[in-house]
């Protein structure tokens, strides 16, 4: 019976799993794309049906489906695996937890963990008033696990240790703590409304609880620790059931809170993540520019909000995201909006300013003297301008300003690139220049060494498809080890499989859609290439050894070494002149 790795290929095309995430272009027998590994605009990422695989000149990354999966998702080949077997519709049999490794058992335990506080809330009617009295219906209660945690110190540790989890275990995953000394271990959290964290592809991985009791001295949000399963620089509340409305939309919707994630997917904006207490890290911003390059903050209007909005805004702005405001007025947030009018949050985000329109309009409003004005927006406004990448963008906006303030724009412009200089002394912005998607002929022979073994690789695999091709693989192959040699053949043989694929890929990308006669003549004089250099090496070691010789006054070795090279110089003499290639591929 094929095992699930081998069904979900079976049932599953590369180009439809890429093709879900990016634009992919026809390009001869592959598909090419703009990476999804890096901000580039010419397109440097390969498809290949046939072998399904993919390989990104840009980063350097490749491999298949699966590989593809872990990258875009941010899972392990397990996440990826159930992320695949769901779209494939193949069954994943159930493992044994006995025979789970440590993390696996982490992720039964905290999905047994979201089970108990689901059914303590099911059974406590206070907090199912509590959330209907915050709007929150009952299909959006269920939809997001929404749980209680009893206001017991050990009810969660008991409740696990009856399912057989080690009290070592419970400790790892980050749901009990033990004091100093011999003490037992008791629950993190305790009479809290529990709100599950996943990762991408939808498993537990930390959980998030808000107070429900009246302990002035507990503070109101509490978060799971950092474990071998949650890293929050990593982990987005919500992102695993936004992936979707964010290619949809093409847009993410970024709050801060547990409420405004949930109440936001319940009046419609199911592209809404939430940044659940922790700065919007450069892994968070990479989660979501991979399902779209535009995204709208609505986070808190407090002095601490617009702060949050101008540390997420540098770095989205850096990797050359579109980034919009949601201005909500009155202290309020987006769960207070869709409590009160679902249309007032679809009012908000529709008004959304980009980022430099709107703290304009924010330090406008703090700052009533037209010279402070000024010079507010010179220090805390031209610094975003100066970050973005597109140049196109940095002249609208330099424009933008300029007509605020009433000045020229060539006076904005000079303390834009008087701000981009003074960012560039502290961090400096790394650009990713994107390479050329189509390689050249290269010029060095390592180069060249790697080109021709792809072709030859390439060649080969066309060959057990029942391929036509225009050049022999075996003469290729044959032509090759003639210029190596037996051993350095076989070491290339050994290569690892990524190397191979971006050889092969480089290969295809040149030749695929050539002209007749295009591959055997650059083949041909690649090998040529190869063949003078092995040559002139060879001629440069019998020189050392003549020289060897007439030093020690060894007539016979300096006989011989003097022999071996005039004969090395007539055939380099001979390659130089003419190609032996041309005719035997």
């Amino acid at each position: 019976m094929a095992t699930p790795v081998e069904q979900i290929k079976q049932r599953l095309s590369i180009v439809d799993v890429v093709g879900s995430y990016v634009a992919l272009q026809k390009a001869g027998k592959s598909f090419k794309a703009k990476s999804p590994f890096t901000n580039e605009r010419t397109p440097s990422f390969f498809v290949s049906p046939d072998r399904g695989t993919y390989y990104c000149f840009s980063s350097g990354k490749g491999g298949d489906m699966f590989t593809f999966i872990e990258e875009m998702e941010g899972v392990d080949f397990k996440g990826a695996l159930k992320i695949l077997a769901e779209r494939a519709g193949v069954e994943l049999v159930a493992v044994d937890p006995k025979e789970r490794d440590v993390r696996e058992k982490l992720f039964a335990l905290l999905e047994e963990a979201a089970t108990f506080f689901v059914a303590e809330r099911q059974k406590t009617s206070p907090i199912s008033e509590y959330l209907h009295g915050r709007a929150v219906k009952d299909e959006t209660i269920e939809k997001w696990r929404i749980g209680y945690a009893p206001a017991g110190w050990r009810n969660l540790k008991e409740y696990l240790l009856g399912k057989g989890y080690t009290e070592a275990l419970i400790l790892q995953s980050g749901l009990s703590k033990k004091p100093e000394g011999e003490g037992s271990g008791y629950d993190v959290f305790r009479d809290r409304v529990m709100f599950p964290i996943c990762d991408s592809s939808g498993r537990v991985v930390g959980f998030s609880g808000r107070i429900f009791g009246a302990d002035p001295a507990a503070p109101k949000y509490v978060n799971s620790p950092e474990t071998d399963l949650f890293l929050k620089s990593h982990v987005l509340f919500g992102y695993d059931k936004a992936k979707t409305g964010i290619r949809t939309y093409d847009f993410s919707l970024v709050v801060e809170g547990q409420f405004d994630l949930v109440l936001s997917h319940q009046a419609g904006y199911t592209n809404t993540v939430a940044l659940s207490g922790t700065a919007l890290s450069l892994q968070h911003v990479e989660l979501l520019q991979r399902l779209s390059n535009n995204v709208v903050l609505a986070l808190d209007a407090d002095k601490a909000g617009i702060n949050s909005v101008k540390r997420s805004a540098v770095i989205m702005l850096k990797r050359g995201m579109d980034v919009k405001v949601a201005r909500i007025v009155g202290g309020k947030d987006p769960a207070d909006l869709v409590r009160e009018d679902p249309k007032l949050l679809k009012q908000a985000v529709g008004k959304a300013q980009h980022i430099v329109e709107f703290l304009l309009a924010v330090l406008r409003e703090d700052v009533k003297d037209d010279r402070a004005y000024r010079l507010r927006v010179r220090e805390e406004v031209l610094p975003f301008i100066a970050l973005m990448p597109n140049k196109i963008d940095q002249e609208y906006f330099e424009g933008v300003v300029a007509g605020v303030l009433g000045v020229t724009t060539d006076a904005i412009r000079y303390e834009v690139s008087r701000a981009g200089e003074q960012e560039a002394v502290r961090e400096p912005v790394r650009t990713e220049q994107a390479p050329r998607p189509t390689p050249q002929l290269p010029g060095r022979t390592e180069d060249v060494l790697t080109h021709l073994f792809g072709i030859l690789l390439w060649q080969e695999g066309e060959k057990a498809l029942g391929e036509v091709s225009e050049i022999s693989a075996e003469k290729l192959r044959e032509n090759l080890e003639f210029v190596l040699g037996h051993d350095s053949m076989h070491s290339l043989l050994d290569w690892p499989p990524e190397r191979k694929n971006e050889a092969i890929f480089k290969a295809e990308t040149v030749y695929t859609e050539g002209v007749k006669g295009e591959l055997s003549r650059a083949v041909a004089h690649m090998l040529q290439e190869l063949y003078v250099a092995s040559l002139r090496r060879s001629l440069s070691q019998a020189r050392d050894r003549l020289k060897e010789a007439e030093k020690v006054l060894d007539e016979d070795a300096r006989v011989e070494a003097l022999t071996l090279c005039n004969s090395i110089n007539e055939t380099l003499k001979t390659a130089v002149l003419e190609n032996r290639f041309l005719h035997t591929l």
